[in-house]
């Protein structure tokens, strides 16, 4: 996940700091009325296969009672896996989340000697601290434990990672804007493996289109401060469509853009998943 590139990656995550509270700051003048724009409600009670209503559900700001379920696979430089991954998101309220999930997978060297089992069980907490019409900001933390079957499957660690996103609306062209920051580091586990110790830096746009469907364009950017901040970079591009009011179905290629040589570099990526909220 961790590969090289030629600028300093230290500068590089002080202008992206930088670059989160900009974005925040300036926020309100980007963005016209209204976080996210509804259209004017007839008589009748709004279908939810509206933009609007499309873009209300999926809003990572508003959090609801979920279930996912994705299928995921990852070509990378010496080895590929293959998941499927169950993810259930639990609201206290609208401003305050609980998330874990779980995945089950095949790791497949290069070298032959696949194995296959349960990963890490991921846990996350996230809090919205600031909303209002043109804006909103969400802090929270992930912790992963070392529960993984076999070492191929895991990090070998327990992995405390702090996060904060915003998001900014956009509403001329029907989108909103992500800016995303997490930094990750091993609090336990394995002595014997390699520490984990990450920053990732995000930048996503959601668009919403008619027809109950949505884009969703994700640029990843990662640290590696255990290998001297190495780095890597990757794009991904979601398309979805809620065939039901309250169920969607997406498919999520990616790609490799930098460094996909290094620790589990990313070559290509393709996820097909089942989003339901209850």
């Amino acid at each position: 996940m961790f590969q090289l590139i030629q600028r300093p990656a230290r500068r590089l995550g002080q202008c992206f700091f930088v670059f989160l509270a900009l974005m925040v700051s300036l926020s309100s003048a980007w963005a016209e009325e209204g976080a996210i724009q509804h259209p004017s409600p007839p008589p009748a009670t709004p279908p939810a296969s509206t933009s609007g209503d499309v873009a209300k559900r999926i809003d990572p700001t508003d959090f609801k009672n979920r279930f996912d379920l994705r299928s995921e696979f990852n070509q990378y430089a010496t080895a590929s896996n293959q998941l499927i991954i169950p993810r259930f998101e639990y609201a206290l309220s609208k401003s305050l989340g609980f998330r874990t999930e779980l995945p089950v997978g095949r790791y497949d060297p290069a070298d032959g000697g696949a194995s296959a089992g349960i990963g890490n069980l991921l846990t996350r907490i996230a809090w919205r601290a600031v909303r209002n019409d043109d804006y909103a900001l969400v802090v929270g933390s992930e912790l992963t434990f070392d529960t993984a079957s076999n070492a191929k499957l895991g990090s070998g660690k327990h992995v405390l990672a702090p996060f904060a996103f915003a998001a900014i609306d956009l509403p001329q062209a029907k989108s909103v804007f992500f800016p995303y920051i997490q930094y990750g580091k091993a609090i336990g586990g394995d002595a014997s493996r390699e520490d984990v110790n990450y920053t990732n830096m995000r930048g996503s746009l959601l668009t919403r289109w008619p027809d109950k469907m949505y884009s969703f364009i994700e640029y990843s950017y990662f640290i590696d401060h255990q290998r001297a901040n190495i780095a890597s970079s990757q794009i991904k591009a979601e398309v979805g469509k809620f065939i039901l009011p309250k169920t969607g179905f997406y498919i999520r290629p990616g790609t490799g853009l930098s460094g996909t040589d290094q620790r589990l570099g990313l070559h290509w990526s393709l996820e097909l998943g089942l989003r339901h909220f209850f």
